[in-house]
């Protein structure tokens, strides 16, 4: 109780005693003052489901991250524009949906030279801001510079100008793929979910040894200009192997985990096939109830120590003077399923704990327009981050940048994702807060000719009385207005890019 009280008092007092910048309306268009401009603390993690965090679950041990809400704004209904890891993070870091970065899939990506756009970083870096980077970017199967970062630290996949953890402490990599190497490939086999305790200490992994490296920069920087710092963790994504001590603070007994629907085979019409099915339902249809439990609670075990290690570099960047004037952000690539929809894994698929992330804006520049410590509802796309970013920071977007800043009133009617990953075809989702349609075109390189007769299938759920979704209403009498006027807004969001 000690140390959440600590990570609380300093999210919700520290924070909201700093004098607040003004941030307003007219940010995008006029140009802020040097020293007015706020420092932006950009952190994201990897296969963060919506509803694991402590405020919204409480089997979940959050401190950190439910200061953040009390002191800010939870936006609920964010959606990622694609659920799986190169193509959610080009979008959000170009601001673009994948049919406009053309990445689409894990095995995508865009060389240097030909980037659809400016990214994240480099409006910041012109703009004048000292860039700073920490972690994952994943920018896909091309080799890339640091698009924008003047310090740049990576634990995986170099960049040209960065740091890796191989090349600075190869024995402490070393010493963590022999550990995860029975995990397999992005550790996220059967033993990578059911996971154990690391026998690690946490500075041997990745995201201990970024987590280390930021708060190194942090405490040493002397730079005048404003900052844009990214610090982007590798987990909760599978492999479940937390450093000891996270797991202990949970009791076993009291974890819940997925309920399967009363099915006989799977049912994902849009999602068919891309999961690895035979090897996850092999194991976890014949699994214990304590293994159930093992995997979720270790799920919820690297969420702790992520938010653990995320305090402590607030409370650096607090001491250094830099959230005196800051707009943070927290949010991750895409969710995880953690065997629900019938023993289903990863990401991968359009459903709501697969494609709904956590996304919290907070800090003493928080725009006073904005409530603190609410929750909004309004439909929100991960495309929406770097407008309103640019916005607190007054630099212009590319005006033909598809997101709305979420400093202003709500401008969407509903969210948009993309899945790729079934050859020939592509699947789409139009989701409010109410309903979800996704329908399964015959795959065109260009979004602009996609029209009804591509239409090969579809789902349909009242997500009010069916939040599982096991329930497909497509096609259903019922529905038939909504269905319509939902399949216009994915064709003229498609129609759009």
């Amino acid at each position: 109780m000690h140390y959440s009280a600590c990570i609380l008092l300093l999210l919700t007092g520290l924070l909201c005693t700093c004098d607040r910048a003004q941030t307003n309306a007219e940010a995008s268009t006029t140009e802020v003052g040097e020293q007015q401009r706020p420092n932006v603390i950009f952190i994201m993690d990897d296969q963060h489901r919506w509803d694991a965090i402590g405020k919204i679950n409480p089997q979940v041990i959050t401190p950190t991250l439910d200061g953040m809400m009390a002191d800010g704004v939870s936006f609920q209904q964010a959606v990622c524009q694609a659920p799986m890891c190169v193509p959610s993070r080009n979008s959000i870091m170009f601001g673009m949906y994948p049919s406009q970065t053309g990445v689409f899939r894990n095995s995508g990506g865009v060389k240097d030279g030909e980037l659809p756009g400016k990214t994240m970083a480099q409006y910041f870096q012109e703009a004048g801001y000292e860039t700073a980077g920490f972690g994952k970017a994943h920018w896909g199967k091309y080799k890339t510079d640091t698009r924008g970062f003047e310090t740049r630290y990576t634990s995986e996949i170099p960049e040209v100008g960065g740091v890796t953890m191989a090349q600075v402490d190869a024995e402490k990599k070393a010493r963590y793929d022999v550990e995860v190497e029975p995990m397999g490939p992005g550790e996220e086999n059967n033993v990578g979910y059911l996971g154990f305790t690391s026998e690690l200490p946490e500075g041997d992994h990745r995201d201990g040894w970024i987590n280390e490296k930021a708060i190194e920069y942090v405490r040493g920087r002397e730079d005048e200009r404003p900052l844009f710092f990214y610090l982007s963790y590798m987990k909760p994504h599978a492999g479940h192997n937390p450093p000891a001590g996270y797991e202990g603070k949970y009791d076993l007994d009291e974890i819940t985990y997925a309920v399967q629907p009363p099915w006989s085979v799977d049912y994902s019409p849009h999602a068919n096939g891309v999961n690895r099915r035979e090897m996850y339902e092999g194991f976890w249809k014949d699994a214990t109830e304590e293994q159930w439990k093992l995997m979720t609670m270790r799920y919820y075990a690297n969420i702790t120590w992520i938010d653990d290690m995320l305090g402590r570099t607030l409370r650096e960047l607090e001491k250094k003077g830099i959230l005196e004037n800051s707009i943070i952000v927290y949010t991750a690539d895409h969710g995880e399923m953690l065997g629900e929809h019938y023993y289903r894994f990863n990401k991968y698929c359009l459903y709501d704990a697969s494609v709904r992330v956590p996304l919290i804006i907070t800090g003493s520049a928080l725009a006073e327009t904005m409530q603190r410590g609410t929750v909004d509802n309004r439909a929100v796309d991960l495309v929406d981050v770097l407008p309103t970013l640019l916005e607190a920071a007054g630099i212009a977007g590319a005006p033909d940048l598809p997101g709305h800043s979420l400093l202003q009133p709500a401008a969407r009617e509903g969210s948009f994702s993309a899945l790729h990953e079934r050859e020939g075809e592509a699947a789409f989702m139009w989701r409010t807060q109410n309903d979800k349609l996704i329908l399964v075109f015959n795959r065109d390189a260009d979004p602009h000719n996609y029209g009804p007769n591509d239409i090969i299938a579809g789902e349909f759920y009242d997500l009010r009385a069916d939040p599982n979704e096991w329930v497909d209403l497509y096609g259903k009498d019922k529905i038939s207005e909504l269905q319509a006027a939902y399949t216009e807004q994915i064709l003229s969001t498609l129609g759009a890019m």
